[in-house]
């Protein structure tokens, strides 16, 4: 299964100087890994508010080379709308939830939330706020953030 890497993942690797290191614990099996462009916006803000200087441009630059980002499209807005609905409890289409209060999702999670359970991809990330989608729409990778730290 290929992988998606969620913002905190992208974020972490480009700050740090062990990112093919970290990369291959992550992704073993060099799998093909994609972005979703919600992320991009994520990161870039990131990038630009933090006042990254060139070397660390460079590389998340290098890092991104190789990462198939793809667009939120109308395809996908219905996933989103199953997504949003089921973490809030609200699904008519769900009689049992597994989790007793709602979930709330920032809508950048969401978009790539469904962009991973659209193109069936594995959802690599470090935040807990995906759990609940574990097994109902998405498979998780979930990893320590102290993994990721330079």
């Amino acid at each position: 299964m290929n992988l998606l890497f969620d913002t905190n993942i992208l974020l972490n690797l480009g700050k740090g100087t062990r990112a093919q290191q970290i990369l291959k614990i992550i992704n073993p099996d060099n799998k093909k890994i994609f972005a979703s462009v919600a992320t991009m916006g994520e990161l870039k803000s990131l990038v630009l508010q933090n006042n990254w200087g060139a070397s660390r441009l460079q590389a998340l630059d290098e890092l991104l080379e190789d990462i198939v980002v793809v667009d939120i499209n109308e395809n996908m807005a219905g996933t989103y709308a199953e997504i949003d609905a089921y973490s809030q409890r609200r699904n008519p289409r769900i009689a049992d939830y597994p989790f007793a209060t709602p979930r709330n999702m920032g809508k950048n999670d969401l978009w790539i939330a469904a962009t991973a359970a659209l193109l069936g991809l594995k959802l690599v990330t470090t935040d807990a706020d995906f759990n609940h989608l574990q097994n109902a729409f998405i498979e998780i990778q979930f990893i320590k953030p102290e993994l990721l730290k330079v």
